[in-house]
């Protein structure tokens, strides 16, 4: 009996150029060619690996976070500093990857969020997506919240009024990022935005 065939391209090599396809073009502008031409694989190999179009797109949005997303994070508990630094310092983090000239302009999960709209991503995506904004809104209430009690912001403010002011700041910051805008212009606006924080 044969032993079964050993898949011959690195999973997370070709789900990347999957990824940065799906970045550049959108979920309806791309094609299974686009892909399999992207990720140097047959139409087989790529159902036998990844499923069909909308689970390796849904794979490609995971692979993104983990990548590109969370990072940015981490600035925001650099308790060394102040608030207003930290604030600022996870926005350049994310603007720095919106204008990185070696990746697609842009956000992967912002582009994604305006698909949505126009119903042009099947439904169990558009709940993906859906569901990783609410869990970002809430991570970033948490943070508020937790600043708030430590006094390291004023009073009056709401955690999850600043927590949707976050995300409504960083999908502007992507769309002028993806028009052309770079990596100075975004500071700029990123440091006229902080002015709220102590």
């Amino acid at each position: 009996m044969k032993a079964g065939r050993h898949r011959s391209f690195d999973k997370d090599i070709t789900l990347e150029k999957a990824m940065r396809v799906f970045w550049q073009n959108g979920y309806p502008g791309t094609s299974l060619t686009d892909l399999t031409n992207a990720m140097g694989i047959n139409k087989s190999s790529l159902y036998a690996a990844f499923g069909n179009k909308e689970e390796l797109f849904n794979q490609s949005i995971e692979f993104y976070l983990n990548k590109h997303g969370v990072v940015h994070s981490a600035e925001l508990f650099k308790t060394e500093l102040s608030l207003k630094d930290r604030v600022r310092n996870f926005l350049l983090s994310i603007t720095k990857m919106l204008t990185n000239p070696d990746l697609p302009k842009g956000c992967f999960i912002c582009q994604s969020t305006a698909e949505i709209a126009s119903y042009c991503l099947p439904e169990k995506s558009a709940t993906n997506i859906n569901s990783i904004n609410k869990q970002t809104i809430l991570t970033l209430t948490d943070f508020f919240e937790k600043e708030q009690k430590s006094g390291n912001f004023v009073e009056g403010y709401s955690p999850n009024t600043i927590a949707n002011y976050l995300l409504t700041l960083q999908f502007g910051l992507a769309i002028a990022a993806r028009n052309g805008s770079n990596m100075e212009e975004l500071k700029e606006v990123v440091n006229f935005s902080i002015g709220q924080f102590n």
